[in-house]
């Protein structure tokens, strides 16, 4: 098969794109990045995301769905890279005596359609996965590939950055894993229907659903560096923070060949920040993270998203241009922020140049500059931006309702809103209608004229997660969203394999502080697992929980339990797969193991476990609006 993708549709998305490829990076008709030569492309025909012409749909946009075909690359004589499957493009190298798969995509279901495509070109066993980061996207789909007995038995290796499991558990039951888990939803479309009111791509990758999400622990986990032989050839990992704490890249000195996980984080802007919330990203450290990379005389580059690149040259001037792009902002960022500038202020002056802008790596299709701007002075400077009058505002609905009043009441502001949208100025409508909803959040009128509003402002926009927010807040606003289809960032397959500590430390993020103080209660529980040698102390005081390994000294109330007992006690029924976090708090299994004695009291009684998990929060399984706030 030709390694030049010649389909008629890719041929008219390069004429109306400019955006697809820069000459710099090859010539117009091949489907990848770089040089003519070293690459070559078998797609299979299926295209997951919408790319029908539509004027609900940026014209932009709907070119970035055409690159994104599914299909095979095969990157030298041993690389493949399955393309359009997923968010994730995982990576096989196809080594002489086995194969390291890189970033298993967020699914079991498409991590096994991703391995049957690699199949048709390799039957050699898999000896090595490699998580580059957190990120369900990056291994979430893993058990599409191995098994527990593969890892477990020594046949198959899994790589990941010292922290990986640590910052899987902090951001799913761990801390705001809920909240994020939300937000996921928003960000990515995942509540969206595929078309052109709904999800038209993923931004980096056709798309993030995701039915089955399971993980295996690592098993090689390093800090800094970690040479191997994996399958017959060399490899380097290196920890490289960027898009995520704890991200690695790999090189393959003998292929010549990087994989530059998501520190070069695909077609688009990088990330600088996530509208779902995260923590600082911060924006130096990435771009000089990319400098440390750049130092491999790389003649093929293949990333966690977006397409490959052919050429020392091509891949030198990617990584070059795309921390060119991140400097800039941060830079100019900083120079506005120190002429005074805030933040509504530093997105209309920091603005890549044109140079910058025109590049395929640095479109505005997943992160964007304005967000990241904004995001960079919070992250110097925190919330406070001068003015003492929002040192202690009003709340918002405070607000609101004087806002209302002063502008003559409900009815007045709800006809000037719809005068606002009559002329188009959808965002001003949006903001006067927020008013009106705020005091009456039953008030469908508003909500669904709101909801048109911002339909309208989403169907103008490249930018896949500000669009996809848009979209499903309209769909809140009328009450029509679908929570059946919502991530659930705290599957049962990820919680069963989380160290018990962390389980039950987790308990103290739902701690009724304010009634425990109010209590003025303590009480100090003691946790044995007597066939695993293992012991914790919880203890409630002052409005808080704290968490030990180890006995406590002094148990008001201690129990002991084996592994066995507890795994069921932590089981999640089914029928709860998207309130999974119950496996967190199970005190009504706890106490029926009392009564059946499972569970053996050492000192004190059933009532006082019962009075000690009193104070702990159920996991609230009802969804909660995002917008209607």
């Amino acid at each position: 098969m030709s390694s030049v993708y010649s389909k008629t549709k890719v041929a008219t998305a390069l004429i109306a794109s400019s955006l697809f490829i820069a000459p710099v990076y090859g010539v117009a008709s091949q489907y990848w990045h770089g040089d003519a030569e070293g690459i070559s492309w078998y797609p299979n025909g299926k295209n997951l995301t919408y790319s029908e012409s539509d004027p609900r749909v940026n014209p932009i946009l709907t070119e970035h769905s055409r690159k994104m075909d599914q299909g095979m690359f095969k990157v030298g004589e041993h690389v493949y890279q399955a393309y359009g499957y997923a968010l994730t493009s995982p990576v096989f190298i196809d080594g002489p005596t086995g194969v390291l798969i890189i970033d298993p995509p967020e699914d079991v279901d498409k991590a096994k359609e991703t391995l049957a495509a690699f199949r048709e070109y390799s039957d050699k066993p898999i000896v090595a996965i490699m998580y580059s980061h957190w990120h369900p996207d990056h291994y979430a789909g893993v058990r599409g590939y191995v098994t527990d007995e593969d890892v477990s038995s020594g046949r198959v290796k899994i790589i990941a950055h010292k922290t990986f499991l640590d910052t899987v558990i902090a951001s799913s039951s761990g801390g705001d894993g809920p909240i994020i888990g939300a937000r996921v939803d928003y960000s990515l479309g995942t509540l969206l229907d595929l078309g052109p009111e709904g999800r038209i791509n993923g931004g980096l990758g056709p798309d993030f659903e995701s039915e089955e999400l399971t993980l295996i622990p690592p098993t090689d986990v390093f800090e800094q560096e970690l040479e191997l032989e994996i399958g017959g050839y060399k490899m380097h990992f290196q920890w490289v923070p960027s898009e995520a704490s704890d991200e690695i890249i790999a090189w393959i000195p003998e292929l010549k060949l990087l994989h530059a996980a998501e520190v070069i984080q695909g077609e688009s802007f990088p990330n600088l920040h996530s509208i779902r919330g995260t923590k600082y990203r911060e924006p130096e450290r990435w771009f000089k993270g990319i400098d440390k990379i750049r130092k491999f005389p790389a003649e093929d580059m293949v990333l966690s998203h977006g397409r490959p690149v052919a050429g020392q040259e091509a891949v030198a001037e990617v990584l070059r241009t795309y921390r060119d792009g991140i400097q800039y902002v941060f830079d100019q960022t900083i120079r506005y922020m120190n002429k005074g500038y805030l933040p509504d202020e530093l997105v209309q002056a920091v603005v890549l140049p044109e140079d910058l802008a025109k590049q395929p790596f640095l479109g505005d299709f997943y992160g964007g500059v304005k967000h990241s701007v904004r995001q960079i002075y919070v992250g110097q400077l925190g919330w406070f931006q001068g003015d003492p009058t929002f040192l202690d505002p009003l709340p918002n609905v405070a607000a609101s309702k004087r806002y209302v009043a002063l502008m003559g009441g409900r009815d007045k502001v709800f006809s000037a809103a719809e005068e606002a949208t009559r002329e188009g100025d959808h965002q001003w409508s949006s903001e006067l209608l927020t008013h009106i909803i705020r005091l009456n959040t039953d008030d469908m009128d508003a909500r669904n004229l709101k909801a048109k509003n911002l339909r309208e402002i989403g169907f103008t926009l490249t930018n896949n997660n500000w669009r996809n927010w848009y979209m499903t807040s309209a769909l809140e606003l009328e009450g029509k969203l679908d929570y059946s289809k919502a991530i659930d960032l705290q599957a049962p397959d990820l919680v069963k394999v989380f160290p018990l500590a962390a389980i039950f430390e987790s308990l103290r993020f739902r701690v009724d502080g304010e009634r425990l103080a109010k209590d003025k209660t303590r009480i100090a529980l003691g946790i044995s697992i007597s066939d695993a040698n293992l012991d914790f102390a919880l203890t409630l005081r002052n409005g808080i929980m704290e968490f030990a390994d180890g006995k406590p000294a002094e148990a008001d109330v201690h129990v002991t339990l084996d592994s066995g007992t507890l795994k069921q006690i932590l089981e999640v029924s089914e029928g709860q797969a998207h309130s999974p976090a119950l496996v967190m708090a199970p005190r009504d299994k706890l106490l029926a193991a009392i009564d059946s004695n499972n569970v053996k009291m050492l000192k004190g009684g059933k009532d006082a476990v019962a009075k000690f998990f009193s104070y702990i929060d159920l996991p609230n399984a009802e969804k909660f609006p995002i917008t209607l706030k």
